[in-house]
């Protein structure tokens, strides 16, 4: 199952959601699910592996797993 996780500053990540692109079902979930959670001011990266990471404007049901991302913030 691919998994949509929200990466929390201090605190590890957590996991949003998981779908399975053969799964309409739970593809609609992970896509509502990312479309709650991609905020201004988060970045979202589909990961396909160590050194294959891609950013993202909108959910993929065909990626592996997803991690959004708070931006960084600097003072």
């Amino acid at each position: 199952m691919a998994k949509l996780r929200l990466l929390k500053t201090g605190h590890g990540d957590l996991c949003l959601a998981e779908w399975d692109k053969n799964r309409p079902e739970t593809v609609a979930s992970a896509a509502t699910t990312f479309a709650e959670h991609f905020t201004p001011g988060r970045l979202a990266f589909r990961l396909d592996g160590p050194g294959q990471t891609r950013l993202i404007r909108e959910f993929d049901a065909t990626a592996p797993e997803i991690v959004l991302i708070p931006a960084i913030q600097g003072g």
